[in-house]
């Protein structure tokens, strides 16, 4: 199995637990990219990377894509504490976006799975640079609000969505011309870490300690 992971990596953690999921899938997969968006002149990037070599596959290729400096968003998009979450210094790791747009064609090209979890920014510059490729995807999007969480979960409303709010021009393109999975506000809320699992991931592989310490 193919897959390329468009991520908002760096703010809450969901996307760490996300991107370390699939570099421990146990059975065969391959992850033909990463690209990451709503990026700060690499940093985001940079986590990744950092993330990548803390797992030991640093061979996986990654480009920054959409940065707040484009205009996309309608407020920054800022980054908790560095020093609090990350065990050395991020180096930021920008470059232009096209590299982004180009790894993200390359892997709908070798038929791979499309799992975004960020503002879907890359997707709509990616469908303004190649008209109808993204139509031809097997594509998953996380976010938007569908239904209100069953009872017993947090009661959000749709503000609380993130990925399909913050840049709705690029959701509203993107979702008018692709049939994705939508993985709803609704669905990702019934999914947790608990205070219960941090010791077994204290005792864990680097990997595991670095979600532990998040």
């Amino acid at each position: 199995m193919r897959v390329h992971l468009d991520t908002d990596l760096g703010g809450d953690m969901d996307d760490l637990c996300a991107l370390a999921l699939l570099l421990r899938w146990p059975g065969p997969l391959e992850i033909t990219g990463i690209t990451v968006v709503g990026d700060t002149n690499g940093r985001r990037t940079g986590m990744v990377r950092q993330v990548l070599e803390i797992a030991g596959r640093a061979d996986i290729a990654v480009a920054a894509g959409a940065d707040v400096s484009g205009g996309y968003y309608p407020y920054e998009l800022t980054l908790p504490d560095e020093a609090r979450d990350w065990p050395s210094p991020v180096v930021p790791s920008p470059n232009p976006i096209e590299e982004a747009l180009s790894l993200l064609a390359r892997s709908i090209d070798l038929g791979a799975l499309v799992i975004a979890i960020g503002p879907l920014t890359n997707l709509r510059l990616l469908e303004e640079r190649h008209p109808g490729l993204l139509a031809g995807a097997t594509y998953v999007q996380m976010g938007g609000y569908v239904y209100a969480p069953r009872e017993g979960y947090p009661a959000w409303k749709n503000d609380y969505d993130f990925n399909v709010q913050v840049d709705a021009t690029s959701a509203f393109r993107v979702l008018s011309c692709t049939t994705p999975l939508l993985v709803p506000l609704a669905v990702t809320v019934e999914t947790a870490l608990r205070a219960a699992h941090l010791p077994a991931l204290s005792n864990g592989d680097p990997l595991a300690r670095l979600i532990a310490r998040q």
